[in-house]
């Protein structure tokens, strides 16, 4: 039964001989709560189910085991996006196919049918189903982690475009996006690297630009070409810029290229292209210009080991 305490205006209750704050002043919440929290613990400890374990507490979990990895700038994009889906939910075995469908369903997905925003979906759903597999196998929260559909996608993933289809899909690109991919085309940088992009990474008098390196990646001071230089001098020439961030949307940091990157790809008459693929559209260019793989690896990050 819910108690006062002296010194504190919230009502106190007892979870198995537990005594602590219910943290509200309504001696029917609190009692809500007690009773709650006590059935809660008999079930874990009579019947063995597990403690509910929030999905914004798995996510810092399975980034904390991870940051060493090569993709964890990805990794983090996507899971961010996350965040106003899935951020609330207490108890990750809500989490099933169903709920997670209707949230892909905001990129735009197709069933059925091959797409761009199909691949770009099966990532994201790939880094959420990292999380929950890990909560599964890996730390024994929850009894069984769920089945997502992949959705289907077009060949060639690895694309990469040809000067006449790249003109195309320019001119095609909202102001905000073109600069970012002609940016990551002008220097074959990762996405994440790209719309992550600060200004304490660029020397503009220099001409040159800093990465930090992984235990898979390389770490690497690239040259900016005349391209990249003119996409940093328009941002620069605009009255009002953000301070710390590159990219940005209406004033804000640009998270990720959205569903205006599809879109433009399809009034482009483009298929089957990602993002992803200016990175090797990067690589061909090069590679057709003559220049040395083991250059090519160093511009790109690649590890040599």
């Amino acid at each position: 039964m819910p108690f006062s305490r002296k010194g504190s205006r919230f009502w106190w209750i007892n979870v198995r001989g537990i005594r602590q704050s219910s943290r509200t002043d309504d001696f029917d919440a609190a009692k809500a709560l007690e009773d709650k929290l006590n059935h809660q613990a008999w079930l874990q400890k009579v019947m063995g189910l597990k403690p509910p374990r929030s999905w914004k507490e798995s996510v810092v979990k399975f980034l904390q085991e991870r940051k060493h990895q090569a993709s964890i700038s990805d990794t983090i994009q996507r899971l961010r996006w996350f965040d106003p889906y899935l951020g609330t939910i207490e108890d990750i075995r809500l989490i099933d196919r169903d709920m997670m469908n209707e949230v892909m369903q905001k990129r735009e997905v197709t069933l059925g049918e091959a797409s761009s925003a199909n691949s770009t979906a099966n990532r994201y759903v790939a880094a959420a189903s990292a999380v929950l597999n890990a909560a599964c196998r890996e730390w024994n929260w929850i009894e069984r982690s769920p089945k997502f559909m992949r959705y289907k996608e077009p060949d060639g993933r690895d694309k990469w475009l040809n000067v006449d289809e790249w003109r195309r899909l320019e001119t095609e690109l909202p102001q905000h996006l073109r600069r970012a991919a002609t940016f990551a085309l002008a220097t074959g940088l990762r996405d994440a690297k790209v719309f992550g992009l600060e200004w304490n990474q660029i020397d503009m008098s220099a001409r040159r630009l800093t990465t930090k390196g992984t235990a898979n990646k390389l770490g690497v001071t690239i040259p900016l070409n005349a391209t990249a230089m003119a996409v940093l001098m328009e941002i620069k020439g605009n009255p009002v810029r953000h301070l710390v961030r590159v990219f940005t949307y209406e004033g804000k940091p640009l998270a990720d290229y959205g569903k205006a990157w599809n879109k433009a790809l399809k009034r482009a008459g483009i298929e089957g292209f990602t993002w992803h693929g200016l990175r090797h559209t990067f690589n061909s260019w090069l590679a057709q210009a003559g220049v040395p793989e083991d250059i090519r690896k160093q511009l790109c990050g690649w590890s040599r080991r």
